[in-house]
Formats: structure tokens, C-alpha cells, sequence
């Protein structure tokens, strides 16, 4: 069994929100799953309406080991590699 804590020393800094593309034709889009239920039904729900939109759209599926920890750097490498823009999507 893996027993995780709740605790955490909180982490100061500024942050700022990544610039948003003014369109999705072109780009590659990536979606990061929590592994928390729905999410993977949501995600491809939305990958199918995005795709009615934009015909070429290029798709990237990656998914957390554990939702309750941040994602693994194999997976962040992977979207970083494959993915323009991700969407990041979290369920219960």
C-alpha cells in the first residue's frame, strides 16, 4: 500500500499563464489524464468534437501513473515532444 501525505510546504513564486494559440489548425494537441474516472471519457469526447472542427487534427494521449502525484518526466518529455498545446483535464 502507498500512503501519501497531505502536507507540504507551500511554494512561493510568480507565475504567469501560458500564451493561448489564436487557432488550433496546425498545431498538436495533448492530453495529459489524471487517471481520476472520467477523464479519459471526457478527453476523447472532446479529441472527437475537436477533430469535426479541424479535420487534421493531430492528437497525443498521456497519462499520470498516479493522480495524486504530479506527472512523471518521461511524460512531460513525451508531451513536450509531441504536443503543442495540452489539455490538462481533472475528474472525480
Amino acid at each position: 500500500m502507498l500512503l501519501l501525505s497531505p502536507q507540504a510546504r507551500p511554494i512561493m513564486g510568480n507565475l504567469t499563464a501560458a500564451r493561448r494559440p489564436a487557432r488550433l489548425d496546425g498545431l498538436r494537441i495533448g492530453f495529459l489524464d489524471n487517471t481520476k474516472a472520467p477523464v479519459d471519457l471526457m478527453q476523447a469526447y472532446l479529441a472527437d468534437r475537436l477533430r469535426e472542427r479541424i479535420p487534421n487534427l493531430k492528437v497525443f494521449h498521456a497519462a499520470k501513473k498516479h493522480p495524486s502525484l504530479p506527472a512523471e518526466p518521461e511524460v512531460i518529455a513525451a508531451l513536450a515532444t509531441e504536443a503543442d498545446v495540452v489539455i490538462n483535464a481533472l475528474g472525480d
